[in-house]
C-alpha cells in the first residue's frame, strides 16, 4: 500500500494538492517587537540655564561632530551590549540621544557641562556613556527590568501555577481508545456515582448533553459554559458541574473530574485549556478520555508532579471497513450516508446536487447554533423522517450521536494552522480522519458496522494510507499567558499596548519545548488591535479579547467593537439597544446569504452573553438576549428545512468559502465542466488558479462583499454569452453608490433587502469578473479621473488612519494578523470614501462631466492595482498618484512632460516653454499622455517656444528677446544695463538736482521730478507756503528768544561803542572777544527769525 507521503506527493504532482502556502510573516525578533518611546526635548527655557552659565553655549556643528564620534566608538558598542543595548536597540537609542541633544532648547545640567568639557578637550568622548545610558533607559524601559520580565514569562514549570492541585494526592485514570469505544461512558459512570464532580468537555453540545443526562439520572448538575450558567436547583449550586474546558475553576475541590478529548492539548488555538485542566484541576480522582497518542505525554506530565497514573484501553465496539471502491457520483448516494466536506463552498454544492436528485438532506457545519445542530441530527436519525442523507463538515467529529452507516469524504485536504500561526493546505491527519470516519456504524444504532470511502477514485489510496497509518504521538501540550502575567508585564511596560505586550511576552518566554509549546495568540492580538483606541483598563481589555470571536466574520467583529465602545462610555448595553443595532426582528431568509447573516447574528448574541457572564452590570439583560437567541435558533432551524429553496438562487461556485484559502477539491476536469470556484484572498497576496475558458478575477472587494453577504450575483446582474460575444455588465459606479447609502440595511437587516433593479439580464452562468471592469472612461479624461481617484483614495487613507475601526458590516481580510493599518477592513472603508466631490480636501482637476461615476468605474477597473499599493507599496511609494497614475496605470505623465512616452515639454526642462507658456496637452498643462506638446504662450509672448514678446519692457531700447528688463537689447535714457537684473533705473535724486530750498526730489522710472516740500505749493515755478494747510500756533519760546536776541544785539552795539572810547585803557584781547560775542548774538537772532518764518509762516513775521 502506498505511503501517505507518496500519495500526497502524487496529489501535488497532478495539481490536486497545492503546495504549502504560508499566510503570515516569519516570527519577529525581540528587537522588532519593542517599540521605542519618545523622550520629549525641552523647547523653552523657563529659568536660568545653569548649563549655559557654567559651560557656555554649545556650537551646533561641534556638538554634531561629538555625537557622531561617540556613536562610532567601539567602546560605546561594547558597553551598550553589557547593558542590553545591542543591534537595533543601540542604533535607535543613539538616534534618539542625538535628536534630544540637538533639538532641546535646554539640556540637563550634567549633560550640558559634559558636552562642553568634551568640546574643550578636557573630557574624553567615552565619558558621555553614563548619560547616554540614562537616556536609553527612558527610550527602552525594559532595559532596567529585563530580568524581571524574563522571570515573569518563564513557563518551564506550569504545574507550579496551581497550588491547590499540588497540595493533594491525585489519582489519574486514562481511558484511551478510538471513537465509538465507550471510553467516555465508563468515565461518566464514575462521575455520576461520586459525591461531587466536574465534567470538562470541548464543546457546549457535549457539556449540555452531560448536563441533561446527569439530571435525568437523578444527579443534580449545573451547566457552565462561556455564555450561560444553568443551576439545576434554581438558586443553589449543585455538587456536580458540567462545563466547557475553559470554564473550569481550578480552586474548587471535587471528588471526581472528567477531562474529555485530552488529545486536544495539542491544538494550536485551545490546547492551553486542556493543559490547564490536566495540571490544575483539584480533584482526588481524575478520568482522562482521549486517543492513545496522548498517553505518553499525559503520563510524563502527571508523574513529574507526583500523581498516580493508570491506563485503561478500549477497542471499537463495531467494525469499521474501508471500502475498495469510491462513491463515484452523488447519484449513487444511499440512505444513512454522510458526505464530509471541509469548507462551506463544497458543502452547499453537494447539498444542492443531492437535493436536485429528490432526496431530503440534513446539514451540519460549525457556524450553526447548537440547537440547530441537534435538530438536524434528530432529523437525520429519525427513521420516520424522509431525510436520510447528511452533508456535514468535520463538525460532526465531536458532540453528536448520529446514525451514519457510511462516511464519504468529498476531499482530503483542509486548511490547518501550523506552529507559527501560519495557515497552509494539508491533507487531513490520521487523528482527524479516524475521528470523522468513526462516526459511521456507531454502537447503539441499528447499523452493525460502519463503512468509509471517498467520492473519487484518486482520493481512495490516500484515505487508506491515512487511516492505516499509526497515530503520531503527541509530544507537547499548549500554554498561554495568563491575565496575571500580562498585568505584571504591563507594570514594567506601562506604555505598551496589549498586542505589544503579548508579542514581547511570547518573544521572551522560556518554554520546555520537550513538553510544551506556546499557543497561537494572533486571534487575541487581532481583537486587541481592533479595540486599542477604545479607552479600557488592561484587565477589561484582556477579558474582552478572550471572547471566542472568529475574525473571519466582519459583522460579528463590528458588533464586538460597538460593545467595547459602549462599555468604555459606561453605558449599559440593553436588549433594546442591541435589537435596534442588529435590526431585530428578522423574517425567514429567502437566500443562503440571508441564512449566513442570521448565523452571524446568533454569534453576536452569543458574544453578548459571553461578556454578560463576566460583566453583569454592563450587560444586564442576558435573559432577554437569551430569549432572542432561542427565537433566532428556531428561525435558522426552520430555514434549513427548506434548504433546497435557499440554494435555488446560488449559481456561482465559491460564494461561501470561509477558510481563508480556497481550492477546488474536485478533479480539475470536473471543475472545468462545472465552472471554477472563486478564490478568496489573504492580506498580502492572491492565489492564482487556472479556470475554464475565461480568466476569473479573484479576490476583489466586490467578491469579498458577495462572500460576506453584502451583495448577491443578482445585484451585479451580468450576462455571459459565448466566447466570441462580448460580456455586458451593469454600471459599477452606480453599484458602489447603491451600497454606501444602504450600508445600514445591508449590515443590520439583510433579510429586508430589495433586489437591485439592474438594466442587465440576470443570467449568471460563470463568475467572469465580479468587479465589472469599467471601459466607460474616455481616454482624454483618464488622467484627470486618475488624479481625482488617487487624491480621494489618499484622503480616505488619512481619514481612516485617524478613526481606526468604525464597526459594522465591512469586508474583513481573512488572514489579517491584527494590524488595522494594512487590514482589508480599512481598505474597504477607504473604497467607500473615494470619488466624492463633497470633501473639502479633494478637488477635481477639471470640470469633467460625470467625474464621480468615471472615478468609481476606474476604481473598479484597477481595484487590484490599488490593493497592491495598499498592501505592499504604500511605504516604498508614499505618493499614490505618482505610483498609480504615472508608473503603473500609465494614464498620466510627470510634470513638464506629455504624450504616450512622457516626452519632455519644449523649452527648458524645468521651465516648459521657457516659463512663458504651457504645454498644449490635457489638464491645461503638462502631465498627460495626450496632446501635441506644443507651447501655448502666455499673453504678451509669441513663437513656437514663446521666446518672443509682443510688448517689451519700458526700459528697453531697440527691441527685446523676452519679458522683463533682463531681456532688453539695450536701455533707454535714465536706465543702465546691469548683469543681474538687466536694465536698471538710475536714481537721479542722488545728485540733488532740485535747487529750491523748499523743493524735494522724487525718482521716477527713467527720470525724476522736483516737488514742493510738505505744506508748500508751487506758484509761478516757486514753492511758497500753502495757506490752505493749517499751521501750528506760535510757540512762546520762539518769540521770546527772538526778542531777547534783538535786545542783546543792541546791547552789543552799545558795548562796542564804549570799548572804542576806552580803547587806550582796554587790552586788545578783551576787545577782540567782545566783538566775537556781538557777532554771534547778531547771527543767532537772524537764525531764530528764519526758523520762525519757516515753521510759523506769516505769524512769525
Amino acid at each position: 500500500m502506498a505511503s501517505v507521503k507518496a500519495v500526497v506527493t502524487g496529489l501535488r504532482n497532478i495539481g490536486r494538492l497545492p503546495q504549502l502556502r504560508h499566510l503570515s510573516g516569519s516570527k519577529k525578533s525581540f528587537e522588532d517587537l519593542v517599540v521605542p518611546l519618545t523622550v520629549k526635548s525641552a523647547s523653552t527655557v523657563n529659568d536660568v540655564d545653569v548649563g549655559v552659565e557654567f559651560g557656555g553655549i554649545l556650537a551646533k556643528d561641534a556638538l554634531a561632530s561629538v555625537l557622531s564620534k561617540f556613536a562610532r566608538r567601539p567602546a560605546v558598542r561594547k558597553l551598550g551590549a553589557e547593558h542590553g543595548l545591542t543591534g537595533k536597540f543601540l542604533l535607535q537609542a543613539l538616534a534618539s540621544f542625538r535628536r534630544y541633544c540637538q533639538e532641546s532648547a535646554v539640556l540637563p545640567v550634567d549633560l550640558h557641562i559634559m558636552l562642553a568639557d568634551i568640546l574643550q578637550n578636557s573630557r574624553h568622548v567615552d565619558d558621555l556613556f553614563p548619560l547616554f545610558l540614562r537616556h536609553a533607559r527612558q527610550v527602552f524601559p525594559h532595559l532596567e527590568c529585563i530580568e524581571e520580565l524574563k522571570n515573569i514569562s518563564d513557563l518551564r514549570l506550569p504545574q507550579n501555577w496551581y497550588p491547590e492541585a499540588r497540595s493533594i494526592q491525585r489519582r489519574v485514570i486514562f481511558h484511551a481508545g478510538p471513537t465509538n469505544s465507550g471510553k467516555t461512558y465508563q468515565a461518566l459512570q464514575r462521575y455520576l456515582a461520586a459525591k461531587s464532580g466536574v465534567y470538562c468537555g470541548p464543546l457546549k453540545l457535549l457539556a449540555s448533553e452531560v448536563f441533561h443526562k446527569s439530571n435525568a439520572a437523578g444527579v443534580p448538575c449545573d451547566l457552565i459554559t462561556g455564555e450561560e450558567r444553568c443551576l439545576a436547583n434554581g438558586q443553589t449550586c449543585s455538587e456536580h458541574i458540567s462545563c466547557t474546558v475553559e470554564m473550569l475553576d481550578t480552586r474548587i475541590h471535587y471528588e471526581v473530574a472528567v477531562i474529555d478529548e485530552i488529545q486536544m492539548m495539542r491544538d494550536l488555538q485551545r490546547g492551553w485549556a486542556w493543559t490547564r485542566a490536566l495540571l490544575g484541576v483539584c480533584a482526588d480522582e481524575i478520568h482522562v478520555c482521549g486517543e492513545l497518542a496522548a498517553v505518553d505525554l499525559v503520563k510524563e506530565l502527571l508523574v513529574s508532579v507526583g500523581d498516580d497514573f493508570e491506563l485503561h484501553t478500549y477497542e471499537r465496539k463495531t467494525p469499521l471497513k474501508i471500502l475498495d471502491s469510491p462513491l463515484g457520483s452523488l447519484d449513487s448516494i444511499q440512505p444513512y450516508d454522510c458526505i464530509v466536506a471541509f469548507n462551506r463552498n463544497d458543502l452547499f454544492k453537494v447539498t444542492r446536487q443531492v437535493e436536485a436528485s429528490g432526496r431530503s438532506v440534513a446539514m451540519i457545519y460549525g457556524s450553526l447554533p447548537p440547537g440547530t445542530k441537534l435538530a438536524q441530527a434528530r432529523k437525520f436519525n429519525d427513521p420516520d423522517d424522509p431525510c436520510d442523507v447528511l452533508v456535514a463538515t468535520d463538525a460532526i467529529g465531536m458532540g453528536l450521536n448520529l446514525s451514519i452507516r457510511r462516511v464519504i469524504f468529498y476531499s482530503l485536504v483542509k486548511v490547518t494552522l501550523n506552529e507559527s500561526g501560519e495557515k497552509e493546505l494539508e491533507p487531513i491527519s490520521t487523528s482527524q480522519a479516524l475521528q470523522i470516519a468513526g462516526r459511521a456504524g456507531r454502537f447503539g444504532t441499528f447499523h452493525e458496522s460502519g463503512e468509509v470511502t471517498t467520492l473519487r477514485m484518486e482520493d481512495l489510496p490516500a484515505l487508506k494510507a491515512i487511516l492505516t497509518k499509526p497515530t503520531e504521538p503527541i509530544h507537547a501540550a499548549g500554554l498561554f499567558p495568563t491575565l496575571e502575567q500580562i498585568e505584571m508585564f504591563a507594570y514594567y511596560l506601562p506604555k505598551a499596548t496589549l498586542s505589544n505586550l503579548l508579542d514581547i511576552f511570547v518573544s521572551l518566554s522560556a518554554v520546555d519545548e520537550n513538553r510544551f509549546f506556546m499557543c497561537n495568540v494572533d486571534d487575541l492580538k487581532f481583537l486587541a488591535d481592533m479595540i486599542e483606541h477604545v479607552p479600557l483598563t488592561l484587565k477589561v481589555r484582556y477579558v474582552f479579547c478572550m471572547a471566542p470571536i472568529s475574525r473571519k466574520k466582519p459583522f460579528v467583529c463590528g458588533m464586538f467593537l460597538r460593545y467595547a465602545r459602549k462599555f468604555s462610555r459606561g453605558e449599559p448595553l440593553t436588549s433594546d439597544w442591541l435589537a435596534r443595532t442588529i435590526g431585530w426582528p428578522f423574517s425567514a431568509p429567502t437566500k443562503i446569504i440571508d441564512l449566513v447573516h442570521l448565523e452571524d447574528v446568533f454569534d453576536v448574541l452569543d458574544t453578548y452573553l459571553w461578556l454578560g457572564y463576566r460583566f453583569t452590570d454592563m450587560f444586564p439583560e442576558t435573559e432577554q438576549v437569551r430569549a432572542m437567541q432561542k427565537e433566532l435558533d428556531v428561525l435558522i432551524r426552520e430555514s434549513l428545512q427548506n434548504v433546497k429553496q435557499l440554494l435555488k438562487t446560488v449559481q456561482v461556485a465559491g460564494l461561501f468559502e470561509q477558510q481563508g484559502l480556497n481550492f477546488d477539491s474536485r478533479n480539475p476536469t470536473t471543475a472545468t465542466n462545472a465552472a471554477a470556484a472563486a478564490v478568496a484572498k489573504d492580506s498580502s497576496t492572491k492565489m492564482k488558479q487556472a479556470t475554464t475558458t475565461t480568466t476569473v478575477r479573484k479576490g476583489g472587494v466586490i467578491q469579498s462583499l458577495i462572500k460576506q453577504g453584502l451583495l448577491t450575483p443578482g445585484m451585479l446582474g451580468f450576462t455571459l454569452q459565448t466566447r466570441s460575444q462580448r460580456i455586458s455588465f451593469c454600471n459599477v459606479s452606480f453599484l458602489w453608490r447603491w451600497i454606501r447609502p444602504n450600508k445600514t440595511i445591508l449590515t443590520t437587516n439583510r433579510h429586508q433587502q430589495n433586489p437591485l433593479a439592474c438594466c442587465c439580464a440576470i443570467n449568471v452562468l460563470l463568475v467572469v469578473d465580479l468587479a465589472c471592469r469599467a471601459t466607460d472612461v474616455p481616454p482624454g479624461d483618464r488622467c484627470d479621473t486618475c488624479r481625482f481617484l488617487a487624491r480621494s483614495f489618499e484622503k480616505g487613507f488619512n481619514d481612516t488612519n485617524k478613526s481606526h475601526f468604525e464597526g459594522g458590516n465591512t469586508a474583513w481580510e481573512n488572514e489579517n494578523l491584527g494590524k488595522y493599518s494594512t487590514s482589508e477592513t480599512r481598505f474597504i472603508e477607504i473604497m467607500e470614501l473615494i470619488c466624492s466631490k463633497k470633501s473639502k480636501d479633494v478637488k477635481e482637476e477639471s470640470k469633467i462631466k460625470n467625474l464621480e461615476s468615471k472615478c468609481h468605474a476606474m476604481a473598479e477597473e484597477y481595484e487590484e492595482t490599488l490593493e497592491t499599493w495598499y498592501y505592499h507599496n504604500q511605504k516604498k511609494y508614499p505618493d499614490l498618484f505618482d505610483w498609480f497614475c504615472i508608473k503603473t496605470v500609465k494614464v498620466c505623465c510627470p510634470d513638464n512632460t506629455f504624450g504616450a512616452s512622457c516626452a519632455p515639454c519644449p523649452g527648458d526642462p524645468k521651465r516648459p516653454c521657457f516659463g512663458n507658456g504651457i504645454c498644449e496637452v490635457m489638464n491645461n498643462g503638462s502631465g498627460s499622455r495626450f496632446g501635441s506638446g506644443k507651447c501655448k504662450c502666455h499673453r504678451g509672448y509669441q513663437g513656437k517656444l514663446c521666446r518672443h514678446c509682443d510688448t517689451c519692457h519700458e526700459s528697453c531700447k531697440g527691441g527685446c528677446s523676452g519679458e522683463g528688463p533682463k531681456e532688453c537689447h539695450s536701455c533707454r535714457v535714465g536706465w543702465i544695463m546691469d548683469e543681474d537684473t538687466g536694465c536698471k533705473d538710475i536714481d537721479e535724486c542722488e545728485s540733488s538736482p532740485c535747487t529750491d530750498q523748499f523743493e524735494k526730489c522724487e525718482n521716477t522710472p527713467g527720470s525724476y521730478k522736483c516737488v514742493c516740500a510738505e505744506a508748500f505749493r508751487r506758484e509761478d515755478g516757486v514753492c511758497i507756503p500753502d495757506p490752505d494747510v493749517p499751521r501750528p500756533k506760535p510757540v512762546f519760546f520762539g518769540l521770546l528768544a527772538q526778542e531777547v536776541l534783538r535786545y542783546a544785539s543792541y546791547f552789543g552795539l552799545l558795548l562796542s561803542f564804549l570799548l572804542i572810547l576806552l580803547r587806550p585803557k582796554t587790552p586788545l584781547i578783551v576787545l577782540f572777544t567782545c566783538s566775537l560775542v556781538i557777532i554771534a548774538l547778531i547771527e543767532a537772532g537772524h537764525a531764530v527769525r528764519m526758523l520762525n518764518a519757516i515753521f510759523l509762516g506769516d505769524q512769525a513775521l
